[in-house]
């Protein structure tokens, strides 16, 4: 399991957007430079969240982006499910059932391990981030 650069890049891209006005789309060259990303490989990554019914794009003078959905509803979970995949610390705890599970003792653990990283991934949203981010003091400890 490897949360890669994408769903990095893309989770403090959405933090951006969440922090604008809602009422109007954002251009994309905005939220890049506003977080310093590369705004090819962001148009990559928007991309896929709007495939995904994440975001909504504009085209026009007046375009960009914006979410399709409130971001109090958009998790940290589901843009790195949307963007890496799902998580899997361990070929065993992935859809397909291992054929050493009887005889296994350490699937138990990285099953473990999947569950507490997709619990704490799904208790946090986009919206409480840009929150955070607007109030430093108020930062969250998250415990695995």
């Amino acid at each position: 399991m490897n949360i890669t650069t994408k769903s990095k890049y893309a989770v403090r891209a959405l933090v951006e957007l969440a922090q604008r006005p809602t009422n109007q789309p954002v251009p994309l060259v905005t939220i890049a430079e506003a977080r310093g990303i590369p705004t090819q490989f962001l148009e990559q990554l928007f991309a896929a969240l709007r495939r995904a019914g994440i975001l909504q794009s504009f085209r026009g003078v007046h375009g960009g982006y914006s979410f399709s959905r409130p971001a109090e509803s958009v998790t940290v979970l589901e843009i790195v499910e949307t963007l890496d995949g799902p998580i899997e610390p361990a070929t065993c705890t992935g859809v397909e059932p291992c054929e050493r599970r009887p005889i296994c003792s350490v699937g138990d653990v990285w099953l473990q391990a999947k569950l507490a990283v997709e619990e704490v991934l799904e208790g946090v949203t986009i919206a409480e981030l840009a929150e955070r981010e607007q109030s430093p003091d108020q930062a969250g400890m998250y415990y695995i």
